[in-house]
């Protein structure tokens, strides 16, 4: 707890463009360190970080706003303080996607996007047939194969155009293909288990959606601005936001996509000298470098 004198020189040293007030708030809710490593492996296409989704607001957010919307807010006039609104264009050309025709084996699926089954429970798409559908595996031969192959959810056989693959450069150390299907998940994993104990290769013909982060969007955001992200820890970031307020230094926020959602970025303008004084302090408590975090991804397997 503060002391009147403490807060009263702390009070001075803000005013002097010492951002004392965001030190001890870094320094007293340590929970506001964001994590960013990636959730454990499962053959869900929704473990992979969405970071082609950053900068879009909340689906429920009103009024709707453009990808990119940012909310910020800054000194005005003697001892004011005003929200603003901008649009930074970079969010929209973040991600980019190449369509190509890729004919790929059976064996290379590493997971789906819909199924009966909690996909993100299980690590291996035999671990889930095993579990769950057992009976589409009690006999390995080549007529159960073809038997599992037949199922008529299968649209990237039956339904040409209907599902594609997917894989994500960003999913870091190696990333998984995805079938993006509607369904017949548990089928399809029956005949990849099928197939493999067969020795059986089983090629598949769709689109291939391979999916980047642009770096040089990347780059023209850090070069206007320190990124970082914050947890949500409710108290913590209201005292973030007053202690900003004390100092005076500008910042900008919004929502990190998932499975990030509790947590926020925020923006400190490199114009700004109270700003940069600011992110040197959060740079020193150990706060998550989120530029730094997506200049890696941008670059991974380029």
């Amino acid at each position: 707890m503060q002391t009147i004198s403490s807060s009263i020189w702390e009070g001075v040293r803000n005013a002097f463009g010492d951002p004392a007030s965001i030190r001890r708030v870094l320094a007293t809710h340590p929970r506001m360190r964001a994590s960013l490593r990636a959730p454990a492996r499962t053959i869900s296409a929704r473990n992979v970080p969405s970071w082609h989704e950053l900068g879009t607001p909340p689906l429920l957010g009103w009024p709707r706003r453009a990808k990119g919307h940012l909310v910020g807010w800054t000194a005005s006039g003697g001892d004011g303080w005003q929200s603003f609104h901008i649009v930074r264009p970079e969010y929209a050309r973040l991600a980019r996607c190449q369509i190509t025709q890729a004919t790929l084996d059976l064996q290379a699926i590493d997971g789906f996007a819909a199924s009966k089954s909690d996909l993100n429970t299980f690590a291996s798409t035999d671990e889930m047939v095993i579990s769950n559908s057992r009976e589409l595996i009690a006999e390995i031969s080549l007529q159960q194969l073809a038997k599992a192959l037949a199922h008529r959810e299968i649209r990237i056989i039956h339904s040409p155009g209907a599902d594609h693959f997917a894989r994500y450069l960003w999913d870091v150390p190696a990333p998984r293909l995805w079938l993006m299907n509607s369904g017949g998940s548990h089928h399809l994993a029956a005949a990849k288990l099928i197939a493999a104990r067969l020795g059986q290769s089983v090629p598949l013909t769709g689109d291939l959606h391979t999916h980047s982060l642009d770096a040089s969007s990347v780059a023209s955001l850090r070069a206007e601005f320190e990124l970082f992200a914050l947890a949500d820890d409710d108290v913590g970031m209201t005292a973030f936001a007053d202690a900003m307020r004390a100092v005076r230094a500008t910042w900008l926020s919004h929502p990190l996509p998932r499975p990030y959602e509790r947590s926020t970025a925020v923006l400190l303008p490199r114009s700004e000298g109270r700003s940069m004084r600011v992110a040197l302090e959060m740079r020193k408590a150990g706060m998550t470098d989120l530029g730094e975090h997506l200049s890696a991804l941008a670059t991974a397997l380029d």
